[in-house]
């Protein structure tokens, strides 16, 4: 079934780079990813990003941003995968970009919807993000495309300003992603309980990596 207007309005509000939620101010380790060589040019960020597809948006995120959709309702069982979320989140820095960013979308959503802020800020952002979508009647299927969308730009994009790559260099990685989305929101969406893993020791030190980092743009 093809999504209706109302509904694709709707996700291209969220996945919109307009939302006044500050994405743009973090690189998701992108830019220490930079600082230690693992993204030089265009053809290492067509690398890293393609992990970043399969590795944590597929193993993880979608997983959980698909089950904490379906709970939206369901008080205990939404807070047993939003704590799941929050302790997916590994260094200090994540942890707070998660934070600040679900802070800002539950500020949205009371200022611009006129609705009650439902998630607390400290469970992070994909449960707020996925409360909200769940209220909204979207389908997860959509959803998990739109969220893949918004951090694949964000990272490209921080890769395009820091190493530097230039914009046609950015478009033709996020061309080349975008063909792969489908599959992954399908891999995402059959994924079993025991099959998702949040282990990316490798993500998670190049984040701590950025706390210290002596020369960056991002917060994170």
């Amino acid at each position: 079934m093809s999504i209706n207007a109302a509904q694709l309005l709707k996700l291209l509000t969220l996945s919109s780079t307009a939302l006044p939620v500050g994405a743009y101010c973090y690189s998701q380790g992108v830019e220490s990813a930079i600082e230690t060589g693992l993204i030089q040019d265009e053809a290492s960020s067509v690398a890293y990003f393609e992990e970043v597809l399969e590795m944590l948006l597929v193993r993880f995120e979608l997983p959980i941003l698909k089950r904490l959709m379906q709970s939206y309702a369901d008080e205990e069982q939404f807070l047993l995968w939003a704590d799941l979320y929050k302790a997916s989140r590994e260094s200090k820095e994540l942890l707070a970009e998660s934070q600040q960013l679900a802070f800002s979308l539950n500020a949205w959503i009371k200022d611009v919807l006129k609705m009650p802020v439902e998630v607390k800020k400290q469970f992070g952002f994909v449960p707020v993000y996925a409360q909200l979508s769940g209220r909204l009647g979207l389908s997860a299927a959509d959803v998990l495309t739109a969220y893949s969308f918004s951090v694949l730009e964000n990272q490209v994009l921080a890769a395009v300003k820091t190493v530097p790559l230039g914009q046609m260099s950015g478009q033709r990685i996020l061309w080349h992603l975008h063909e792969k989305v489908p599959q992954a929101v399908e891999q995402a969406l059959a994924l079993e309980d025991d099959e998702m893993s949040s282990a990316l020791p490798h993500y998670a030190m190049l984040s701590m990596q950025h706390e210290t980092q002596y020369s960056r743009l991002f917060r994170s």
